[in-house]
């Protein structure tokens, strides 16, 4: 009688032990999705960031191409080939 009041014993505490793990991987798991969370937030933030930059970049070399004679006729041309590449992928999409 002795030996099977050690085997449940042992069982027991084994069982005790698993849902101490599982809780603990439990606890773990949400962690790691608020991390993951925070970073895609993150990301999302710095894309749009990097996306206003970009758009800036672009305005502040129109504006300095603009500033001189010779910048006036390179964007005209820059501005056509950006037109033709529009027309372009508006043809494939068509399709």
């Amino acid at each position: 009688m002795s030996n099977e009041a050690l085997l449940i014993s042992g069982i027991s505490y084994k069982v005790r032990k698993l849902i101490e793990l599982k809780n603990n991987l439990l606890d773990e798991n949400k962690r790691i999705n608020h991390e993951l969370e925070k970073a895609r937030v993150l990301i999302e933030q710095l894309q749009n960031e990097l996306e206003n930059k970009r758009i800036k970049l672009v305005e502040i070399s129109l504006a300095s191409a603009l500033n001189d004679r010779k910048g006036v006729e390179n964007s005209i041309e820059f501005i056509d080939r950006l037109v033709d590449e529009i027309d372009k992928g508006i043809d494939v999409l068509s399709d």
